[in-house]
């Protein structure tokens, strides 16, 4: 499974940030969830709001990566296929202690 920022390979996540793709294997993701931000832009008639949604995963080490998805339904879709390939990996945002 595959989107413009997103690649799911057999045994690791491939993501890209700025203009080079990185690696993480499923085993070393702790969290997982979908993050939707609204952005404001101002238009020639006016404002418009747009969403934006991201794939956020949380690594054992605890390091945030947010890489952008194109939809909403791919990254709920992904994150069926992570769960499925690290079965201890946790779904959804929590908020972190601290």
């Amino acid at each position: 499974m595959e989107d413009k920022k997103i690649k799911l390979q057999e045994q690791q996540i491939e993501y890209k940030k700025g203009l080079k793709w990185y690696s993480l294997f499923y085993k070393d993701i702790k969290q997982a969830y979908l993050r939707i931000e609204e952005v404001n832009g101002r238009l020639c008639c006016g404002v418009a709001n747009f969403d934006m949604y991201f794939l956020v995963l949380i690594t054992k080490e605890g390091k945030d990566i947010k890489v952008e998805a194109s939809s909403e339904k791919i990254v709920k879709e992904m994150l069926s296929v992570l769960k499925e390939k690290n079965p201890e990996l946790e779904i959804g945002f929590k908020k972190q202690e601290g």
